[in-house]
């Protein structure tokens, strides 16, 4: 299971990377969404999936594993016996199920490998050394407030600022500010309106976008994209901070000169080729010998984990592939710091 905030995947393979059981629930970090929640949506994903492999598959699971999001709410005893609970009720053997961190199945879809740093870049903002598949340290996921730097929030957030002194100032919008003007006020009215002080379309602007929840932000991330692809400066520079941020936080949990696998995770690595781009060029100066390389399905991450268990061989490489080949129809991820 790779149990996010926004999403929970469920699937169920056999020790040789057969598909047989996939399905679907909204996120269920417990942080973000309360501990009963969050076990009602991991127990629904995990039934759905069984429901789908054949009718011995509750009986014949072998192991498990839920990387899952806001995995440090396991420490209090309740939340913990609720999501427990949860894998039963789903129908999973009672000490079948090990719960890790959703940055540890990342990391597993993108390497074989037992040591190294994934970095997850999506609404939120992660870099994690992984040793022994174990989390090690981190670096940012801080949240909104106070970090996840060069995340879809953080991008979306630099753009609306943008946004907001254009607004200000009147005249012509670049693309950036065009874009994310109308997407915010879509159904508030115009935001180019005569007879109207620059500054009043700005606060107008802002009430908008201080209605909606923070989070929205993340929204907005894929605007500076596209306007960096027409040519924008000021998407130009925030594409360029993300990217900076990003590997920042990379480099702050590796030691100098380590050769040691990166893997990259998340909506705004893989939807937003200039932030893929930058960052990959920055990485490589402190991590030039490093393998770089995008994740495969997290779900199949957590089986590979999940059959690892089981006595599956880590060095068979063939095999890692087979659970974490891409999903035929991936749905852009946004996964969520821990």
């Amino acid at each position: 299971m790779d149990a996010g905030g926004t999403t929970t995947r469920a699937l169920v393979t056999t020790l040789s990377g057969e598909r047989v059981g996939e399905a679907r629930a909204e996120g269920c970090n417990p942080n973000a969404h309360g501990a009963r929640t969050a076990a009602e949506r991991l127990s629904e994903a995990v039934g759905l999936a069984l429901d789908q492999a054949d009718a011995r598959a509750r009986r014949s699971v072998a192991a498990a594993v839920v990387g899952l999001a806001g995995v440090s709410s396991l420490r209090e005893k309740d939340v913990r016996d609720r999501m427990v609970r949860a894998l039963i009720d789903a129908g999973l053997p009672a000490g079948c199920g090990v719960f890790t961190g959703d940055d540890e199945v990342a990391f597993a879809s993108g390497t074989p490998a037992a040591d190294g740093t994934v970095l997850i870049a999506g609404t939120g903002a992660i870099a994690t050394r992984i040793e022994g598949r174990e989390r090690a340290r981190s670096a940012d996921g801080m949240g909104w407030l106070i970090g996840d730097e060069g995340s879809g929030v953080w991008m979306g957030h630099q753009a609306a600022r943008e946004t907001a002194r254009q607004l200000s100032r009147g005249g012509e919008l670049s693309p950036l500010a065009r874009a994310v003007s109308e997407r915010v006020l879509s159904g508030h009215g115009s935001a180019h309106g005569r007879g109207r002080p620059p500054e009043e379309h700005a606060r107008d602007f802002a009430r908008a976008l201080t209605a909606a929840a923070p989070v929205a932000l993340a929204e907005l991330a894929p605007l500076v994209s596209q306007a960096h692809e027409l040519g924008d400066p000021a998407a130009g520079v925030i594409v360029e901070a993300a990217a900076g941020h990003l590997a920042r936080s990379v480099h702050q949990v590796r030691s100098p000169g380590e050769r040691l696998p990166v893997v990259l995770v998340g909506g705004v690595l893989a939807g937003s080729e200039p932030v893929r781009a930058a960052l990959t060029r920055k990485l490589a100066l402190g991590a030039a010998r490093s393998t770089i390389t995008m994740a495969g399905c997290t779900a199949g991450g957590a089986a590979w984990l999940a059959a690892l268990r089981t006595g599956v061989h880590e060095q068979d490489h063939r095999l890692h592939s087979a659970f974490t080949r891409p999903e035929q129809s991936p749905e852009q991820d946004r996964p969520d710091a821990a």
